[in-house]
């Protein structure tokens, strides 16, 4: 968060460079308080919301359904996304942050690595 000098304008941080295939050491430490920081103007309810549904295909994958049938719904997170900051739930800075992941999941290995990436902003984000 900060402010401009002259107008004293606030001015919303931004996500940073989100890269999952990379898993960079930094990503579950300092990628992810910036997130979290830059979502906090999205509803907590929405935040958790998302984390519980990326959970819920986590755990269709590791029942056994092909991640090729998951794949679709993992896509669906950013129509989701979208609608919620239509209605005011999620800032742009959140869909930023959904589009970067989802963008980037490609394998079971990945959707996990969104999860984890995902819990560490929610660790970050409390208050």
């Amino acid at each position: 968060m900060s402010y401009s000098k002259d107008s004293k304008q606030y001015t919303q941080p931004s996500v940073p460079q989100i890269k999952l295939k990379s898993l960079e050491a930094n990503l579950f430490d300092s990628v992810a308080s910036e997130c979290a920081n830059a979502i906090s103007k999205t509803k907590p309810t929405q935040v958790r919301n998302f984390y519980d549904y990326v959970l819920k295909l986590i755990n269709e994958v590791d029942d056994g359904k092909e991640f090729e049938n998951i794949l679709p719904f993992v896509k669906m997170l950013n129509s989701k996304v979208h609608y919620a900051k239509t209605r005011g739930h999620a800032s742009s800075e959140f869909v930023n942050m959904i589009k970067q992941c989802v963008s980037q999941v490609d394998s079971k290995e990945t959707l996990k690595t969104f999860k984890l990436f995902f819990e560490a902003v929610i660790g970050f984000s409390k208050k």
